[in-house]
């Protein structure tokens, strides 16, 4: 399975017990089915490697406890720890059913102006204005969500089409 035919779930962040089970956390909230889940794609070196659940269930708001066939052991389960996990893109919901700005983390962010100016990295909702962060290298600055500096955002190319004044970028 190709990258671009999968949307990235979440990451294997913690382990639970010694019989190989382990907690997914849901990095953009997105919400699921959890009984159409057949297997997770788990990255190994770029590379996406199905893991076929055994069991799956919700944990708290944004944590999966997942058990995998033919994951058996705490030590099986270290060998995926902290590793990043993919869905085919048919699991997404509808883009009206969930917050979009969810799913922009990972969209390259391309400047009317400027061209590529970087690669979403986080949405900051707790603010009073939300902030898109956009990370270049080590490179950080904020981009507010707002229609006056997002102009499109394109969902099956993961683009942000943004104009932003270039002082913007530039402040530390």
């Amino acid at each position: 399975m190709k990258k671009q035919d999968c949307f990235l779930f979440g990451t294997i962040f913690k382990l639970h017990g010694y019989k190989g089970d382990v907690n997914i956390y849901n990095d953009n909230d997105i919400p699921l089915i959890f009984t159409d889940i057949e297997f997770f794609y788990v990255e190994e070196n770029n590379e996406l490697i199905p893991y076929f659940v055994d069991s799956v269930r919700p944990k708290k708001k944004k944590i999966l406890l997942v058990k995998f066939e033919d994951v058996d052991s705490e030590e099986q389960a270290l060998k995926i720890f902290k590793r990043k996990v993919y869905l085919p893109n048919k699991f997404l919901p509808k883009i009206e059913d969930i917050n979009p700005d969810k799913l922009i983390v990972g969209f390259d962010v391309i400047d009317k102006n400027l061209g590529k100016v970087g690669v979403v990295d986080f949405v900051n909702d707790k603010t009073a204005q939300k902030l898109i962060i956009v990370k270049n290298g080590e490179k950080e600055f904020f981009i507010p969500f707002h229609d006056n500096f997002v102009l499109n955002i394109d969902m099956e190319n993961k683009i942000l089409n943004v104009d932003a004044p270039e002082e913007l970028m530039n402040i530390n």
